[in-house]
């Protein structure tokens, strides 16, 4: 079963090299699987996405993208999924006194 995702710091790269690159966008187009690779995305994620997601496509233009870039960068998604969660440590035995 596919169930991969991308992270929150890959699906921004994606997009902002979809908004902005011409020869990546080509590349995309064409392999979406090598183009994700290429940016660095593992290849355990990529093998794993939904396969409706790795066959060749046509892609919306370039401004959609940045359009889509800006609207996931500032999206409470993104805000909550790159927070930092603070970790409580335990000490065993008596407190200092």
């Amino acid at each position: 079963m596919s169930d991969a995702s991308l992270t929150t710091a890959d699906t921004l790269k994606l997009l902002y090299e979809l908004a902005s690159n011409d020869q990546f966008r080509q590349r995309y187009a064409d392999k979406p699987a090598a183009a994700m690779v290429e940016l660095g995305i593992p290849h355990e994620t990529v093998i794993n996405l939904n396969a409706s997601c790795l066959a060749p496509c046509g892609l919306a233009s370039k401004d959609s993208f940045k359009e889509a870039h800006a609207q996931y960068l500032n999206s409470d998604v993104a805000r909550t999924q790159s927070m930092a969660i603070p970790q409580l440590r335990l000490s065993r035995g008596a407190p200092d006194t």
